[in-house]
C-alpha cells in the first residue's frame, strides 16, 4: 500500500512537470526566477551596451533662387548640395534657379516654391523691397525663408526671416583701403560690381572709411564743409565737386557688373579719360572684374607694377596674382563658406524648428603680395569644390557654425 502511494505521488509530480514544460513551449510565462548575473570578467563576454538609435533622415525639398547666373552663387549652391549629399542624415532635393537680375523673377520664383510646397526657401535677392514681399509670402505659407550673399536686415520685416548669411562687405572694403593707405594711394579708379548695389556700395564705403578713420581728408564741398566717407559712397560726386586738398579721391566711378568683359570696358574707358598719370590705384570689387581690369591695362600699354590694385574676392587665381605681385591686396571671401553655414542652419531648423545662430557673417582674411605665402595654407578654397569639401572633412579651416569667427549680423 505504501509503495502504491509513493508511485502515485511520483506520477502526479511527473504530470505537473510535463504541463509546465508544455506551457512554456506555447509562450506562457513561467514563474519568475531571477537569472544569475554574468561574471564581470572585463572581456567582451559582458552584456553588450545599448545601441544609440540612428538619427532620423531628413527628406526635404529646398528652393534656391539666385538673382543672376553668377559663379559666386552657383558655387555656394554646389557646396550646399555636396555637403548634404555626403551626410547620411540628409536626403535633400535642392531646386536651384538663376534669374536675370530682375525683381519680378525673384518674386515669381518664391511664389512658385511656395505653390510647390517646398520645405524651405533660400534667396539671393535682387533688391530689399522685393525681399520684404517674399518674406511676407513665405511667412504666410509657413515656409522658412533664408537669405544669402546680400544684407537685407534693414527691411521692415527682416526679423520674419529664418536665417541669413552674407559677408561684411564694408569690412572687406576697409581691409583693402588700409592697404591702399599704407601704400600711399591717392587717386583711385573704383569699379563697383553694380553701382549702388548694397554689397558694392558697402565696399566703396569701407574703402573710404579706412582713410577717414585714419584722420585723412576726403576733400571739401563747395560750401567748405568736409566730405564724409558715407556721403561720397552714396552720392558718388565727380571730381569737380571735390574741393581743396584731399588724401584720397575716387577719380572715376564705374560699374563692371561683377564680370570680366564689362569691367574691361569700364577700366579702359577710365584709363582713356584719366590718362596714365591721372590715377595711381584701382579698387576692383571682385576677381572676374580684376581679370578684365588687368586686360584693359595690358591693352593700354600699362603694367600692374606701376599701380596699386586691390579687390575683395580672394579666389585661387588671386592667390597666384598675389604671389606674382600683380595685385597688392585681396580679401579671401569664399561663397562656399556661406554654403556651409546654410547647410548647418537648414539642418538645425529641420531638426528643431529654429536656428540658434540665424544671421551670420562668414569671416574675412586679407592677404597681400607680401604675406600670401604665409597665409595661403589657412585660406578657404573659393572655386575648387572638391578642396573645399575636403577641407571641411579634415577641419583644415574654420567652418562650424558655433565658432566665434562667424560674427552675428546686426539689424535683424
Amino acid at each position: 500500500m505504501e509503495k502504491f502511494k509513493k508511485s502515485k505521488v511520483l506520477m502526479m509530480i511527473l504530470a505537473i512537470a510535463m504541463v509546465m514544460v508544455f506551457a512554456v513551449g506555447c509562450g506562457s510565462k513561467p514563474a519568475e526566477t531571477p537569472a544569475p548575473a554574468p561574471a564581470d570578467s572585463g572581456s567582451s563576454a559582458a552584456a553588450p551596451a545599448e545601441e544609440t538609435p540612428a538619427a532620423e533622415v531628413q527628406t526635404k525639398t529646398i528652393g534656391f533662387y539666385a538673382d543672376a547666373a553668377d559663379s559666386y552663387y552657383s558655387l555656394m549652391n554646389d557646396a550646399l548640395g555636396r555637403l548634404a549629399a555626403q551626410d547620411p542624415e540628409t536626403d535633400w532635393t535642392i531646386d536651384y534657379k538663376a534669374g536675370q537680375s530682375t525683381a519680378d523673377e525673384q518674386l515669381k520664383a518664391v511664389e512658385d516654391f511656395i505653390t510647390a510646397g517646398y520645405d524651405a526657401i533660400i534667396v539671393i535677392q535682387n533688391n530689399p523691397n522685393t525681399t520684404s514681399e517674399c518674406i511676407a509670402k513665405a511667412k504666410d505659407a509657413g515656409i522658412p525663408y533664408f537669405g544669402a550673399a546680400h544684407f537685407f536686415g534693414d527691411v521692415p520685416n527682416s526679423g520674419d526671416s529664418t536665417g541669413s548669411t552674407n559677408y561684411d562687405f564694408q569690412q572687406g572694403g576697409v581691409l583693402a583701403g588700409q592697404d591702399a593707405l599704407a601704400n600711399g594711394v591717392k587717386n583711385v579708379i573704383m569699379i563697383e560690381g553694380v553701382l549702388g548695389q548694397g554689397s558694392a556700395s558697402a565696399q566703396s564705403l569701407g574703402f573710404l572709411l579706412a582713410y577717414e578713420e585714419a584722420g585723412k581728408s576726403l576733400g571739401t564741398k563747395a560750401d567748405g564743409s568736409a566730405w564724409t566717407a558715407e556721403e561720397i559712397a552714396k552720392l558718388k560726386p565727380s571730381m569737380s565737386e571735390i574741393k581743396g586738398d584731399y588724401d584720397v579721391a575716387i577719380v572715376s566711378w564705374n560699374s563692371g557688373n561683377w564680370m570680366a568683359e564689362p569691367a574691361q570696358k569700364a577700366m579702359s574707358d577710365a584709363i582713356t579719360s584719366l590718362g596714365k598719370d591721372g590715377w595711381d590705384g584701382a579698387y576692383v570689387q571682385n576677381n572676374p572684374m580684376v581679370e578684365g581690369a588687368i586686360a584693359a591695362m595690358t591693352d593700354n600699354g600699362l603694367t600692374t607694377d606701376d599701380y596699386w590694385l586691390g579687390s575683395m574676392n580672394g579666389r585661387e587665381i588671386s592667390w597666384g596674382w598675389a604671389k606674382e605681385g600683380v595685385i597688392s591686396v585681396d580679401v579671401n571671401q569664399s561663397s562656399m563658406s556661406e554654403g556651409v553655414l546654410l547647410y548647418q542652419m537648414l539642418k538645425e531648423y529641420f531638426a528643431t524648428g529654429s536656428v540658434s545662430r540665424p544671421h551670420l557673417h562668414p569671416y574675412l582674411t586679407a592677404y597681400t603680395k607680401n604675406n600670401i605665402n604665409e597665409l595661403e595654407p589657412s585660406l578657404v578654397p573659393a572655386t575648387d569644390v572638391d578642396n573645399f569639401i575636403k577641407g571641411v572633412n579634415d577641419n583644415s579651416f574654420v567652418w562650424k557654425i558655433d565658432d566665434p569667427k562667424f560674427v552675428e549680423i546686426a539689424g535683424y
